[in-house]
């Protein structure tokens, strides 16, 4: 039964994105020549609502709960948005956390932006739609993706644009091999080796939160630890075979722009200090149990779930219908 679901669930998901990217994406790209605001703003409103789709499908379909606790993401603001990278499937789990910990009046175009590889927007739909989205990949070469990040954060303050953007610091997914270059390097940088993450990457950071500061363009950053209750989905296999876990954990810590620091060398310091705080939530979470307490933040509007479960499952068949209709009249013809 686990595996049905698994693959009702990615076959629900999948045929979602590529409708969407053929059905209503691509025809709104020549918005963006009479006006980029328009565009990014339909944009916008169409991904956060899509993203109500994964979050209505883990928890009806799957039997997943989030757990989302802490400090609430405020639509009004720009936000950097850190957190650990245990496994390869955490994005897709952090879109139900993003739907109940967001508020404010523009939390409906208020979608979650992501630092990705740049192999992924290849992907047939996902890809292609966070592209037009205007997600930020990176090839995981500085000399190479400094110009994209600078010109990115550029593009934005300059739109006074308002969006929150994730980054997993880490680098990639937890794991005993990930785990050993981890220690490795915390070995030739006398640094405290650590058992339930993995040392951040420090240098996109500190650029990217350093120039949004210094153009006044970020209001806040938050930091998220994320646990696995039960079952951990290491890999996208997992959940095609419908590993899902009954519980996950997400806390989220707000710092306000006004006590980061600006320098680069200090925000370094910041997000290290973050991680070691990380580690030990975590360590302490797996021997006893225990999480940081906090607001339990659950958005209980359940008609723009159910709403977002009938457009984004029906799309796909109206758009396939719509096709065999028009075939049908070409050939009576």
């Amino acid at each position: 039964m686990a595996c049905v679901i698994g693959i009702v669930y990615c076959f629900l998901w999948y045929s979602s994105i590529l409708a969407g990217y053929a059905g209503l994406f691509c025809p709104l790209l020549p918005l963006i020549f009479i006006s980029n605001k328009w565009y990014r703003y339909c944009t916008d409103v169409l991904f956060t609502f899509w993203q109500m789709y994964p979050t209505v499908l883990l928890e009806l379909l799957c039997g997943c709960y989030i757990e989302a606790t802490g400090d609430a993401i405020l639509a009004d603001e720009t936000s950097i948005l850190v957190m650990n990278h245990r496994t390869r499937t955490d994005w897709n789990f952090l879109w139900p956390a993003i739907y109940h910990t967001t508020q404010g009046i523009n939390r409906f175009k208020y979608p979650m932006k992501f630092v990705l590889k740049d192999t992924i927007k290849h992907i047939p739909g996902p890809g292609w739609v966070m592209q037009l989205a205007c997600f930020l990949y990176i090839k995981r070469c500085w000399t190479a993706d400094k110009p994209k990040v600078r010109a990115m954060v550029d593009y934005f303050c300059g739109t006074s644009y308002k969006f929150a953007l994730l980054l997993f610091p880490e680098g990639t997914d937890f794991t005993i091999a990930t785990k050993k270059i981890s220690n490795k390097f915390a070995e030739s940088n006398d640094f405290k080796k650590y058992d339930y993450v993995l040392h951040p990457r420090t240098t996109g950071f500190s650029f990217l939160v350093g120039r949004l500061l210094s153009k006044n363009g970020l209001d806040a950053l938050y930091d998220i630890t994320l646990a696995y209750c039960d079952k951990i989905p290491q890999t996208e296999k997992d959940i095609l075979w419908g590993n899902f876990p009954k519980k996950i954990k997400m806390h989220f810590r707000r710092y306000p722009s006004t006590v980061l620091p600006h320098s680069e060398d200090n925000l370094k310091k910041f997000l290290e200090k973050c991680w070691l705080e990380k580690e030990q939530t975590l360590r302490e979470f797996h021997a006893s149990g225990n999480f940081p307490i906090g607001q339990a933040l659950v958005n209980t509007n359940r008609v723009e779930l159910y709403l977002a479960l009938f457009f984004w499952t029906m799309l796909p068949v109206l758009l396939l219908d719509g096709r065999q209709f028009r075939v049908w009249r070409l050939s009576r013809f």
